[in-house]
């Protein structure tokens, strides 16, 4: 998976091209806060205005607007006569943002006055307990042994539905003996203290109202030579009965199994170190590689992923209160994502985009937007609705169309999540210049967009509900996304609350894929909202071409390369006490121009205590970690038997990676309906591997691509680096055990991750495009090859062999294709034999390994021609 699509607003950024020609005038309003107090005097020049030294003249309004150097020229003692009411008001003042008075804003309540709270942005007073409603226990349903500790957190809404943030008049009690502990305030920590099944045992009391959290204890696991395995939904805690639970041993045979009974718990028989895999048709399987039974508990928590295009809803709907300006009306919008992304598809990400059509000056123009996309021009909207797809989770019974809560919730027909939005009001003279060439610079159109950042609004929804409906047209592999009707209907405020905080973050040393350092890094800023996921809240982009060496670019304003600047707005809109985070994604841009190469990422997550002020990084935030290095030169041996050096079904690196500071390692095939099969694995094992079980049936096997030639499936490696609360180093089996620290809570300890998409091999005809054609005698052929490195030497992949059926003169003469000819886009060039000729040859392109041998799976196209 791309790791830009991630990072969502970015693309609203990259739709922007084709709209400049024939726009109407800008104007340049800023998006400051409502209510700044401009003094609207009429001016063609600064000397115009009333004191040249506190106002400019904004030439494309034709009116002077307050401006700054420092702070202080925003307070009453500099202005004078000409002071500013909303920035002397406002307990925190106003800012210098880029030249213009700006209104300060808090990010937490310890921002403001002894007394006082932060909401939305501002500092007052605190609501009451007596205004809430109803509430939500998170997590709502929760299994675990005796003796772990869980952390609950609570949420509140008033009569209207709208998310209300205390500080005081929130109880915490043990409602029932399977569970101790207590306490005040919006989280609680109890201990899973007596044996019992499903009972609300967790209550919170808010003011008149109370909600409940359901638990069960499990006894203590004693049984010797048996490893007890409890199955749940990773998104709702949820147990998953009729799983496959399989012990297999070091080479792959399987040695015992067992089956999930109701509450989700299989015991199966292992000694010494085994792996264990879980299988479920309507899941991901997961395996943990290398357990050993000897050294850990034997009692184990294997959270599920549930598959991700079965089902599908979210949200859709428009953004109101647009500036009256005539300039480009951007937004983009989406639904809070649980974890960290990482398991996400794409297609739960960003959803499908839609070509439309636009008048400009008299001319049609075609562009291709992404679901989530807002998009008008000063005259009418190109793009008048987003929508955003949502991942399942827990609902409640505000939700329209739901008889039966709790099954739908176990079948996976609702979630909960938060709906976001960022949005701008962008000139068209300050679009990036390089958007209009005839080639589009990739690194040179992000570094030209950052200036826009300050122009973004940030627009939080919090508590979106919405139904799920099984996805059209999946079985046979063509899902149709278009159906948006039963989506919830959720608007959003083009100019809810300003990106207020600019500040720099310095960027550790960039990491290398192919040789070359990763070619530039996007930051996002969000909001860790418990039990509905990551809400983005601002962003920031750096490149690294001038010079390509291990630091991000110099960037205006800021002193030194490695410096980024980033724009983010506070929790807001029921998000405060959020935990923030800072999410530094390096990328690299070597699959744009190598064939063989895949998308490559690293990322680091740092946590945040508040957001800061600081646009000329006199105090850059810095990150406590380093990159992990790509996890290149991993081999899977998809065959039974041995191949190129790998024992049957083993996944392993042929290279060392250098992942010393990584914990954990995910390895996650898919198959083309989205279904995944993902491995656990320590990195010390990195070169020895593991070799996975042959799916029992009737689990299909989904390290194949479940086409009917039988390819490859797609393989995503992943490097992750998990830290306990103390600091400690989080291995696979740590996270697996049943205690606090468990795999559904990875994105809580995860401080670095990379990633690396390893390309399935495939074949492309360039010449001939068409079924039918006529090829010349002798003449050339052409086919283009991606996710392998063409040659025939001992560090490449293979190559492309070309026979023939049919014809006079064809049969029995294979032509062999080991050079690329395109300068690393994959595309080679076969001269057919001079005596080969016929009418309806079939031509077959097929992919050998480097010995000649053909590569397994094997990958091949045909194509029929006529040669005169």
């Amino acid at each position: 998976m791309n790791p830009l699509t991630r990072l969502l607003p970015l693309l609203g950024l990259l739709c922007l091209g084709p709209l400049v020609e024939g726009c109407a005038a800008s104007e340049d309003t800023d998006n400051r806060p409502p209510h700044s107090s401009d003094q609207s005097v009429p001016c063609t020049v600064d000397q115009d205005c009333p004191n040249p030294s506190l106002f400019f003249c904004n030439t494309a309004a034709s009116r002077c607007e307050a401006a700054c150097r420092t702070r202080e020229d925003c307070g009453a003692a500099r202005r004078g006569e000409y002071a500013l009411a909303e920035c002397d008001n406002n307990p925190l003042g106003c800012q210098c943002d880029t030249g213009k008075c700006a209104v300060s804003l808090c990010s937490r309540d310890a921002d403001c006055r002894e007394g006082q709270v932060c909401r939305d942005g501002r500092c007052g007073v605190a609501p009451a307990a007596s205004v809430a409603a109803s509430c939500q226990v998170t997590p709502d349903f929760v299994i675990g042994r005796a003796g772990t500790q869980v952390r609950f957190e609570v949420t509140v809404r008033d009569a209207t539905g709208k998310p209300v943030v205390l500080t005081e008049g929130i109880t915490w009690t043990a409602a029932e003996v399977a569970v101790t502990g207590g306490g005040l305030g919006t989280s609680a920590t109890f201990t899973l203290a007596s044996p019992a099944t499903a009972s609300a045992a967790v209550e919170a009391r808010v003011g008149m109202t109370s909600c409940r959290a359901q638990v069960t204890v499990l006894a203590a696991h004693e049984e010797a030579e048996q490893v007890r395995v409890v199955v749940t939904d990773e998104l709702t805690g949820r147990p998953l009965p009729g799983a496959r639970v399989v012990v297999s041993d070091a080479a792959g045979a399987i040695t015992g199994s067992a089956d999930t009974d109701v509450g989700g718990v299989a015991r199966v028989p292992a000694r010494d170190v085994v792996s264990l895999t879980v299988f479920h048709a309507d899941y991901g399987y997961l395996t943990l590689a290398h357990y050993d039974t000897a050294a850990g508990s034997r009692d184990l928590v294997l959270p599920l992923r549930r598959n991700p295009l079965e089902l599908y809803g979210g949200a859709k709907g428009t953004f109101r209160n647009l500036p009256a300006t005539a300039n480009l009306h951007l937004g983009f919008a989406g639904l809070s994502m649980p974890g960290l992304g990482l398991e996400l598809a794409p297609e739960q990400l960003a959803g499908p985009s839609e070509e439309v059509t636009l008048n400009l000056a008299g001319q049609p123009r075609e562009l291709v937007l992404p679901g989530g996309a807002y998009l008008a021009l000063p005259s009418s909207p190109v793009r008048a609705e987003y929508w955003a797809p949502g991942v399942a989770g827990v609902c409640d019974a505000g939700l329209a169309g739901i008889s039966d809560l709790e099954e739908a919730i176990r079948s996976g027909r609702c979630g909960t999540r938060t709906g976001w939005a960022i949005s701008g009001d962008v000139p068209p003279t300050e679009l990036p210049p390089s958007l209009f060439g005839p080639t589009l610079d990739v690194s040179q159109m992000l570094a030209q967009s950052i200036p826009l950042l300050r122009r973004f609004q940030s627009s939080v929804v919090r508590d979106v509900q919405f139904r799920l409906l099984p996805t059209p047209g999946l079985a046979n592999g063509t899902p149709d996304f278009q159906d948006t009707t039963h989506f919830a209907s959720v608007d959003h405020d083009f100019q809810q609350l300003p990106l207020g905080f600019q500040f720099a973050v310095r960027v550790p040393s960039l990491p290398r894929y192919r040789g070359a350092f990763l070619d530039g890094a996007f930051l996002l800023g969000a909001a860790s909202v418990p039990g509905q996921g990551q809400v983005p809240l601002g962003l920031g982009l750096a490149v690294n071409v001038a010079p390509a060496d291990p630091n991000t670019d110099v960037q205006a304003g800021l002193p030194a390369p490695g410096l980024v600047s980033v724009r983010m707005a506070p929790a807001h809109h029921g998000l405060e006490g959020s935990a923030y985070r800072l999410i530094t994604l390096a990328t690299s841009n070597a699959a744009l121009n190598d064939a063989s190469a895949g998308a490559a990422s690293s990322a680091l997550v740092e946590p945040l205590s508040g957001l800061s002020f600081d646009p000329k990084g006199s105090t850059p935030v810095t990150l406590s970690g380093s990159f992990l290095p790509i996890p290149d030169g991993a081999r899977y041996n998809f065959e039974p038997t041995p191949y190129r050096g790998l024992e049957g079904r083993q996944f392993r690196f042929v290279t060392d990676p250098g992942l010393g500071g990584a914990s954990l390692l995910r390895i996650v095939f898919s198959n083309r309906l989205g279904h995944r099969w993902t491995v656990l694995m320590d990195p010390s094992r990195a070169l020895s591997g593991v070799r996975l079980p042959v799916p029992p049936a009737p689990f299909e096997d989904r390290t194949y691509f479940g086409d009917l030639t039988g390819t490859r499936a797609l393989l995503l490696v992943q490097a992750l680096s998990a830290r306990a609360p103390d600091g400690g180093r989080l291995g696979p089996s740590a996270l697996a055990e049943a205690d606090a620290l468990n795999l559904d809570r990875l994105e809580d300890f995860t401080r670095a991750w990379s990633a690396l998409d390893y390309r399935r091999p495939e074949l492309t005809w360039l010449f001939p495009a068409a079924e039918g054609q006529s090829v010349v005698r002798g003449g050339t052929v052409r086919v283009r090859a991606t996710g392998l490195r063409i040659g025939s030497g001992p560090t490449d992949d293979g190559y492309i062999q070309l026979s023939f059926t049919g014809g006079i003169g064809c049969e029995g003469q294979p032509v062999r294709g080991d050079v690329d000819a395109s300068q690393g886009r994959g595309e080679v060039e076969l001269k057919l034999p001079s005596g080969c000729s016929g009418q309806g040859l079939v031509l077959t392109a097929t992919l050998v390994d480097p010995s000649g041998a053909t590569l397994r799976p094997a990958v091949s196209s045909t194509r029929l021609i006529h040669i005169q």
